[in-house]
């Protein structure tokens, strides 16, 4: 007995109620330079020497009728140059009016323009503040430390350890911060020393927390985020941002003239997004656009460990 064959009671097309697409939503650039908005593309901020500051120039006997010792302080000045990231989608007219569910074109052409903008601060984030030669300490893997990822012979805690007395000694400051690359942190999750010190209460592999603790360190942030570095229409040929390295530095919870930040990301106001029509192409285009830079604001409020893992 003949009956309809599923094809021809049934046109397939898009379903409405998802679809696929990927982001990159682990971005950190933030965390370890907290942005200041400024209104200017170049300007400077104040810098206190800090040999001053850290005089002992008082007296503890004064005489009576006598002046109090009296002595002051310098000021130098940094500066930063914005540069405008950007980046635009075209939304052809008629492409938006034939598109179908569940596809925006235009909140996906906006997403898509945002992700190219902050994708790109976070590779130069990472270009500008995430190095050797930026930082008053710098101590390579292998040469000046046991890499963290020879389980058998390194000593992760200690080497952040001595990290924390070169600030500490350096600033006055103790450092709060260490921002790893995921790399680092698939070998720290499982390194003996860490399992070893919660091996009566927990089982398995290291949490964050558990690490942080390990480490004596207030806050731990991991580099998960990755980038294409092929040319359009090639492969894809997925890297870390981030990369094998870890940086333990003070960073300041928001811009502040009484302590010295590692670093900043200087930002002129908001990201903006834009959208405005070419005619003789008839279409839109949504255009994504934030002005900033990156930069090492106390290089004395930095270590830098350069190749942590193999």
């Amino acid at each position: 007995m003949p009956q309809p064959r599923i094809q021809e009671v049934h046109v397939d097309k898009a379903i409405t109620n998802m679809a696929i697409r990927y982001t990159n939503t682990l971005f950190i650039a933030e965390q370890l330079a907290p942005v200041i908005t400024v209104t200017k593309q170049s300007d400077k901020y104040f810098i206190y020497d800090k040999a001053y500051w850290f005089m002992d120039d008082a007296d503890d006997d004064r005489a009576p009728g006598t002046r109090a010792p009296r002595s002051g302080y310098k000021l130098s000045t940094g500066d930063y140059l914005l540069k405008e990231i950007a980046h635009a989608t075209p939304v052809p007219w008629k492409i938006a009016d034939n598109a179908d569910d569940p596809l925006r074109m235009y909140e996906d052409a906006s997403a898509y323009s945002m992700q190219m903008c902050l994708l790109r601060r976070e590779r130069r984030t990472a270009t500008d503040l995430f190095a050797t030669g930026k930082w008053a300490t710098d101590v390579t893997g292998g040469t000046d430390f046991t890499k963290w990822s020879d389980f058998a012979d390194s000593d992760p805690a200690n080497d952040i350890a001595t990290g924390q007395d070169a600030i500490q000694q350096n600033t006055g400051q103790l450092p709060n911060t260490l921002v790893i690359g995921w790399e680092v942190w698939q070998q720290l999750r499982q390194h003996p020393d860490g399992l070893d010190r919660y091996k009566h209460t927990q089982t398995g592999i290291l949490t964050p927390e558990m690490v942080a603790q390990w480490l004596d360190i207030d806050r731990l942030i991991i580099g998960r985020a990755i980038y294409n570095s092929a040319r359009e229409g090639q492969t894809a040929s997925m890297s870390y941002i981030w990369g094998k390295d870890a940086l333990l530095s003070f960073v300041t919870s928001a811009p502040s003239r009484t302590e010295a930040s590692a670093a900043y990301i200087f930002q002129k106001g908001d990201i903006e997004t834009r959208r405005f029509v070419e005619e003789p192409e008839k279409q839109d285009v949504v255009e994504v656009t934030l002005e900033t830079d990156p930069r090492v604001t106390a290089s004395d409020a930095g270590y830098f460990f350069s190749g942590a893992v193999a």
